[in-house]
């Protein structure tokens, strides 16, 4: 077991109006078992490791987005993650077509419901908590959003495109499933 320090921080607005990280003062010392010690723990220690395992791979797939990038051998499993920015690039550049595709073409919306569309369309978080009929008025404008796209668009949004529209089409959560 190794112990790992964690300052921890909380994002603020700086005096240039944008969000900054500002240190807490809280520092907790958190124990890092090892997958050894774990196995040799208990049968109960063994199932959290597996449960994590599979978390973190559908984790890694989630995030790929389309099956020819699922890790599907050890090797591409653990590979480490490139972390260019290049997908954050291509996300914020879908957001900004996207929101250049609604202001031409459903310009007989209000702004206010394009620029719900927007955020639903670039935040996971706001798309899950919005209701059915949103849902549908995203896919929908997704839907005419491919048909008018380049080539160009059509190659690099795919993914994006693919995933958003699953999540507007997903299994609504009905209140009475929590009852």
């Amino acid at each position: 077991m190794k112990n790992v320090e964690i300052k921890l921080t909380k994002t603020v607005t700086g005096d240039n109006g944008k969000n900054v990280r500002q240190a807490t003062g809280v520092v907790l010392n958190v124990p890092v078992f090892t997958a050894e010690e774990l196995f040799a723990h208990s049968e109960a220690a063994t199932a959290w490791v597996e449960q994590a395992i599979e978390a973190a791979t559908l984790a890694k797939a989630r995030n790929a987005g389309i099956q020819s990038d699922v890790a599907t051998t050890i090797d591409s499993l653990i590979a480490k993650a490139e972390r260019s920015g290049e997908a954050l690039k291509l996300f914020a550049a879908f957001g900004k077509d996207f929101a250049e595709f609604l202001a031409k073409h459903a310009s007989d919306k209000k702004q206010a419901v394009r620029d719900t569309l927007v955020a639903m369309a670039r935040n996971k978080n706001i798309l899950a908590t919005s209701n059915e009929v949103r849902k549908q008025a995203l896919a929908a404008q997704l839907e005419a959003f491919a048909e008018v796209m380049t080539v160009e668009q059509e190659e690099a949004y795919v993914g994006i495109m693919e995933n958003l529209v699953n999540l507007c089409n997903g299994e609504a959560v009905e209140d009475a499933d929590f009852e």
